[in-house]
């Protein structure tokens, strides 16, 4: 098992209402799994990702990773955590520091790990995302958003994680290109044996995906089991 989460809550307010954005959650994942954590605008898919990531803290449940409890991980604790655990986010250009190249802040990642990679290595990932040596040379706004989030997937590859969570990756992109950031995901995370978490609002993408489905609304998890097993439970 990679990842468990149980009984996860988390509460904001909304007009000095509280809420549940996150409300008794649990699920498991295995290694090398894809899963889609799917619903609409609000159901608490998003906040889930972030709790796993320690961007944001539950007020009560628990997160194992690789058996280890990272639910309220310390901040010197994190660095390690972060290396295994990368995220891909919804605005690609909005991830990479604006006043380095693309090749910049990949390399300040490494450095921060003390990860060294070889030439040949850095050449397959480059052709594995469909970039060239020169995209690295440009800045977040000199190119497009399906090459900035091609750099993003880079970024996290070059880490060499366990887990993948991908929030909304695809959504912030032109319609033409969605499908291929998305096939490029799953490729790489077959390729290099990583679990993936894709939380996306887009079911047919969610189909395509993974092979597993956690449905949310409201908060709660209201539906979990094999893509078609899901997708027929509805007729579709």
């Amino acid at each position: 098992m990679l990842l468990a989460v149980n009984h996860l809550v988390k509460t904001y307010e909304r007009g000095g209402v509280p809420f549940r954005a996150v409300d008794d959650v649990s699920f498991s994942l295995e290694e090398k799994e894809m899963m889609a954590i799917v619903g609409e605008s609000g159901s608490g898919k998003s906040t889930l990702g972030r709790l796993l990531c320690q961007f944001a803290k539950p007020d009560s449940g628990q997160i194992l990773f690789e058996g280890r409890d990272i639910t309220y991980l310390p901040s010197r604790h994190q660095k390690e955590l972060y290396r295994k655990l990368q995220m891909v986010f919804q605005n690609p250009i909005r991830s990479f520091h604006p006043r380095f190249t693309l090749g910049k802040s990949i390399q300040a990642g490494l450095r921060n790990y003390h990860i060294q990679l070889g030439r040949e290595e850095k050449e397959q990932l480059l052709r594995e995302v469909h970039l060239s040596p020169d995209h690295l040379d440009r800045y977040p706004h000199q190119v497009s958003g399906g090459e900035c989030q091609r750099a993003a997937v880079l970024r996290a590859l070059c880490l060499r994680p366990k887990l993948l969570i991908c929030d909304e990756a695809t959504s912030a992109l032109d319609v033409s290109i969605r499908e291929e950031i998305a096939s490029l995901i799953k490729a790489s995370c077959q390729r290099h044996q990583i679990a993936c978490l894709f939380i996306t609002h887009d079911l047919r993408l969610a189909r395509q995906l993974c092979d597993t489905m956690l449905v949310m609304n409201r908060g709660r998890v209201v539906e979990r089991g094999e893509t078609e097993t899901v997708f027929s439970c509805h007729g579709t």
